[in-house]
């Protein structure tokens, strides 16, 4: 017996959102007016094509923030990347007893 097996066909769609294929997202149409969504071929979830208008872009964005990137771009913009922890900066502490002067070290 081997160790493989060949399974399929499967008929599913790529996502587009502004243009840009979503990664790790794929859709396959049913009856019914519902679209089925998979996540990384392991989650899925059925959506009413009604809602299916509000659900995947921000399926989208959620998926470009885990890539780390600040959304999932727009249309005619590049991805731009995400800087959760910005540069630190000093911080110029006022001295009340002083009349609000900064504080002298």
């Amino acid at each position: 017996m081997s160790d493989y097996e060949i399974v399929g066909p499967f008929e599913s769609h790529w996502v587009l959102v502004g243009g840009r294929q979503v990664p790790f997202l794929e859709a396959t149409p049913t009856n019914g007016g519902i679209v089925r969504l998979t996540l990384d071929q392991r989650y899925g979830l059925d959506v009413p094509v009604a809602d299916a208008d509000r659900v995947i872009p921000f399926i989208a964005d959620c998926i470009a923030v885990a890539l780390g990137y600040n959304c999932h771009p727009r249309v005619g913009a590049e991805p731009t990347r995400s800087t959760p922890f910005p540069p630190a900066h000093g911080i110029n502490w006022l001295d009340r007893a002083d009349g609000g002067s900064p504080a002298r070290a």
